[in-house]
């Protein structure tokens, strides 16, 4: 009986952690909810399995593509070494880094040229 109260515990405790292991950021939360208050995991996911990570045609479907957002991120003087460069034009990848090797819905977003370099991007939604 002990053993049984113990793991009905156990489950009621970490419960609230589950239910917002897969939460929303605020930013995205009016777009991403549905009419009956419910988040809508096809708006990013489309008709695919809810753990597989999003096709950049769902982001480009609100942000516009990738030449888009790196007209919009571009620096006044990119070749200002005091200013962090562009990470949607970087030097390396060009446009062609998919979206979710830094942005990241349901845990914080990282900068995944952070691998070699150590960029801030004070800016960055995380």
């Amino acid at each position: 009986m002990f053993k049984k109260l113990s793991a009905l515990m156990l489950m009621l405790a970490l419960a609230p952690a589950a239910a917002n292991a897969f939460g929303v950021k605020d930013y995205h939360k009016e777009v991403m909810t549905g009419d009956n208050g419910k988040v809508e995991c096809a708006a990013c996911h489309g008709d695919a399995k809810r753990k597989t990570i999003p096709d950049a045609t769902a982001c480009e479907a609100c942000h516009g593509t990738p030449a888009d957002v790196a007209e919009m991120t571009k620096r006044a003087d990119p070749h200002d070494i005091k200013v962090e460069p562009n990470p949607h034009d970087s030097l390396h990848y060009g446009t062609d880094l998919p979206c979710t090797y830094c942005h990241m819905e349901h845990k914080e977003s990282k900068v995944y040229c952070n691998q070699c370099h150590e960029f801030t991007y004070p800016d960055m939604k995380r």
